[in-house]
C-alpha cells in the first residue's frame, strides 16, 4: 500500500509541476547540515563514508556530501524531483521508492533523511519509514533525520497566506501562496500556484495536504523500537525557522 507521503510526492504541483521552481523556493543552506553530517562520521571514523540520501529532493545536499568526497545514492518518491537529483549527482544510484517500503541491496554508513518523515500520518506508517531506514544502515550505521517540531509548529501555523514569487531565468513567474493551520495534532497546508510564462495561458493549480510532526519523546520511542538507542535530538541545522530537529542516532 502506497503511504501518504509518497502519494504526496507524486501528486503535489510543488514537486509534479514545478519541480524546476524547487530550488528557487527552498533557499535554505546547505552547509550546516552538510558540515554536521561530515563531522559527525569523521569523528567517528567513518569518513569517507557511504550514504543514502532518504528523500533527496533537488540533490543539493547530496552533492554537498559528495564535495566532502562521500559516495551518495538517492531515494526518493517524487521523479520529477529524482531526475533533478541524477542530473546534479551523476556519480549516484538512484532508485525511485516510497520510503515505508524501501529496501536497498547495500548496507550503507549513514543515512540522511530531512523533512519526509513529517508527511507519515499514522503510527504504522511512521515505524514503517523509520524501520526502513534503520535496515538500510550497516552495523554501527548512523541515522540523520531531520523533522517538525510539534509545539513550534503549532505555533507558526498562524492561518495567515503567505505569498512569494520566483522569476525563471529563461522569462516568467511563478507565484507560491501556502496557508497552514493547526488542527488535532497536524499541520494542514493549503497551497495555490500561479504560472505566468512569456506565450503561454496563466496556469494555476491547488493542492492541499497534512503533515504531522514530532514530539521528542515520540521520536526516542519509535527509534527505539526500531533498534536504535544511541539517540541525541537537537535544534535543526540550516533552517530559517525554529521549527526543526536535528536527531542523530545509532
Amino acid at each position: 500500500m502506497v503511504s501518504a507521503s509518497a502519494r504526496t510526492s507524486s501528486k503535489r504541483p510543488f514537486y509534479a509541476l514545478h519541480g524546476d521552481a524547487y530550488d528557487l523556493l527552498v533557499t535554505d543552506p546547505v552547509e550546516p547540515w552538510v558540515d554536521t553530517v561530515h563531522d559527525e562520521l569523521t569523528g567517528s571514523g567513518r569518513s569517507p563514508a557511504t550514504i543514502l540520501d532518504a528523500g533527496c529532493g533537488t540533490g543539493r545536499h547530496a552533492a554537498g556530501l559528495i564535495a566532502k568526497g562521500h559516495r551518495v545514492d538517492l531515494v526518493d518518491a517524487s521523479a520529477h524531483l529524482l531526475d533533478q537529483a541524477a542530473a546534479r549527482c551523476p556519480g549516484s544510484r538512484v532508485q525511485l521508492a516510497d520510503l515505508c517500503l524501501l529496501r536497498m541491496p547495500t548496507a550503507y554508513d549513514a543515512v540522511t533523511c530531512r523533512g519526509v518523515l513529517n508527511d507519515m500520518l499514522d503510527d504504522a506508517e511512521r515505524h514503517s519509514a523509520v524501520r526502513a531506514l534503520a535496515g538500510c544502515l550497516a552495523p554501527g550505521g548512523v541515522l540523520f533525520l531531520d523533522v517538525r517540531e510539534a509545539e513550534a509548529s503549532r505555533l507558526r501555523a498562524d492561518g495567515v497566506a503567505r505569498s512569494r514569487e520566483v522569476h525563471f531565468d529563461e522569462g516568467g513567474r511563478l507565484t507560491f501562496v501556502a496557508r497552514t493551520t493547526w488542527t488535532g495534532g497536524r499541520l494542514t497546508v493549503e497551497e495555490t500556484y500561479e504560472l505566468d510564462r512569456p506565450g503561454e495561458r496563466k496556469r494555476e493549480s491547488h493542492y492541499s495536504f497534512a503533515m504531522r510532526p514530532w514530539t521528542e519523546p515520540e521520536l526516542r520511542d519509535v527509534l527505539r523500537e526500531c533498534g536504535l538507542h544511541d539517540v541525541r535530538v537537537s535544534p535543526g541545522v540550516g533552517r530559517r525557522t525554529p521549527d526543526r530537529l536535528l536527531v542523530i542516532a545509532r
